[in-house]
C-alpha cells in the first residue's frame, strides 16, 4: 500500500534540517581532525575517508558561453591532453602520511641499512636544507626498497602496509572534497612552495597550509612519486582507486604535486608528468600511503 505524501510541519522540517547540518558539519570536523597514526620514524599518518571524486579536468566551455564550469581550473586555456577525460573515481578508505617523506626519515632507512651509497655528493647538495625539509633525489626504484624495509622491521603492534599512493589516491587525497585549482585553496601561495616563492629551495614540511583532510605540501615544495606507470590520457583507467600499471604509455612513473622550482601552474591538483624509475632529481621526493587491514 502506497503512503500519501504529506508536507511535513514547519517546525518538525526545521527540526530535521538542522539535524542534517550537524550531521554534515560533523563529517566535516571529522575530516579536519582525522585519526593520526605515527610509525617508528616519525612519519604521521592521517585516515583518508572513502568517497568519490571526479579525477582530472573538465573541458572549458566554449568562448561566450555560460554556465557551471566544476573543477574547470583553467578554463580560459586548453585543458592537457593528459588531465583527461575526467572520470568518476570510487576511493576505499586508507591512510596518508601527513608531510612528505624528509630528510631525517629516510636517514633512520640508510643507516640501519647501511646504504651510504645513495649518500653522494650530489645526494647531500639536493639535500641541504636539514632534516625537516622533505628528502630528494631518491628514485622510485629507492623508495620500492625503503618501503619494504619499512614493511619487514615494523613492529607487531603496527598492522599496517606502507606503500607509494596511486595516483587516483593522491588527487582524491589533495582534493580532500573540493575543486579547488590547488590542493586545497585556489591560492597557489597559501598552500605551495613554487618558484616564485621558494628562493629556489625546498622548505621544512608542513609551513603551509593544509588541505581540509589536514596535509600539508600537497601542492608544491617538492614533486611526488606515485605508484603508477604514466599513461597519456585517462582513456580505460581504473575507476577504483587500484594503481594503473598495465597498458604503460612508457616504462616512467608517474609524478604529482609540482615543486619549489616550477611555476604555480604546475601544481595544480590534475597537473601530471612522469619521470624513469631509476631517475634522482634535487626537485622529486615522496610520500607514503598506509594501507589499513
Amino acid at each position: 500500500m502506497s503512503i500519501p505524501h504529506r508536507r511535513l510541519p514547519f517546525s518538525l522540517a526545521a527540526r530535521l534540517s538542522a539535524i542534517v547540518a550537524a550531521l554534515y558539519l560533523g563529517t566535516t570536523a571529522s575530516l579536519v581532525h582525522a585519526e593520526e597514526f605515527t610509525n617508528t620514524i616519525g612519519t604521521k599518518f592521517i585516515s583518508i575517508p572513502a568517497g568519490n571524486f571526479q579525477m582530472g579536468t573538465c573541458k572549458a566551455l566554449p568562448p561566450g558561453q555560460t554556465g557551471a564550469q566544476i573543477d574547470c581550473v583553467l578554463p580560459d586555456l586548453y585543458v592537457p591532453l593528459n588531465e583527461s577525460p575526467q572520470h568518476l573515481v570510487s576511493i576505499r578508505s586508507f591512510q596518508m602520511s601527513k608531510t612528505e617523506i624528509t630528510l631525517g626519515q629516510f636517514k633512520r632507512y640508510i643507516i640501519a641499512t647501511d646504504r651510504t651509497y645513495l649518500v653522494s655528493d650530489e645526494f647531500m647538495e639536493a639535500n641541504a636544507r636539514g632534516d625537516e625539509a622533505p628528502v630528494v633525489y631518491v628514485s622510485w626504484d629507492d623508495i620500492k626498497t625503503f618501503t619494504a624495509w619499512l614493511n619487514k622491521t615494523k613492529p607487531a603492534t603496527d598492522r599496517g602496509a606502507y606503500r607509494l599512493p596511486t595516483e587516483a589516491e593522491w588527487e582524491y587525497a589533495c582534493r580532500a572534497g573540493n575543486h579547488e585549482a590547488f590542493c586545497g585553496n585556489p591560492a597557489p601561495s597559501d598552500v605551495a612552495w613554487y618558484a616564485d616563492n621558494s628562493g629556489l629551495y625546498q622548505h621544512e614540511v608542513g609551513r603551509k597550509d593544509a588541505n581540509t583532510f589536514g596535509l600539508y605540501d600537497m601542492s608544491g615544495n617538492v614533486q611526488e612519486w606515485i605508484e603508477d606507470c604514466y599513461h597519456n590520457t585517462y582513456a580505460n583507467a581504473p575507476v577504483d582507486g587500484s594503481a594503473w600499471t598495465t597498458d604503460c604509455a612508457s616504462p616512467a612513473h608517474v609524478i604529482r604535486g609540482g615543486s619549489w622550482k616550477e611555476k604555480p601552474q604546475e601544481a595544480r591538483a590534475a597537473n601530471r608528468t612522469s619521470a624513469p624509475a631509476v631517475s634522482r632529481s634535487s626537485s622529486i621526493g615522496f610520500r607514503l600511503a598506509r594501507k589499513l587491514p
